[in-house]
């Protein structure tokens, strides 16, 4: 009966520890700030720097949100569920200021640099968009 008592206190004291660990958060935890990128839209080969496309986008948990702006003027803003499965990433908006957007995921190969977060999307085999990201402080 002691030998029983001592397993279940030494199993409890192991659940205690096990629920005591600090969650540990995703390395894309944060916020962001869209640095370059380059998207093919309809055929079209368009450049962020051209365009002066700017943004930001927040990742907290299994969401994100971003917000961006085109030439000075508002161009799109989402925000939806995530999932990361090691160096792939893929947003699906839930809410999106372009409606086709909505319900559809987004899928990208990303690698970390240190704060850089550098992702790019393929459709049927080809490039279609390529970004850079800066965490912010």
């Amino acid at each position: 009966m002691k030998g029983l008592k001592t397993l279940f206190a030494v199993g409890m004291l192991f659940i205690v520890a096990l629920f005591s660990l600090p969650l540990q958060a995703h390395p894309l935890e944060g916020s962001w700030q869209l640095l370059s990128g380059e998207v093919n839209e309809q055929g079209q080969q368009i450049d962020y720097a051209k365009t002066k496309m700017q943004g930001v986008k927040i990742i907290s948990g299994n969401h994100f949100s971003f917000i961006s702006h085109k030439d000075g003027k508002f161009y799109a803003a989402a925000a939806g569920g995530i999932k990361l499965e090691g160096q792939n990433y893929s947003e699906t908006p839930q809410y999106a200021s372009y409606a086709p957007m909505i319900g559809e995921t987004y899928r990208f190969v990303f690698r970390l640099d240190g704060d850089l977060w550098h992702n790019e999307r393929f459709a049927d085999g080809k490039l279609v968009e390529r970004e850079t990201w800066r965490r912010m402080p």
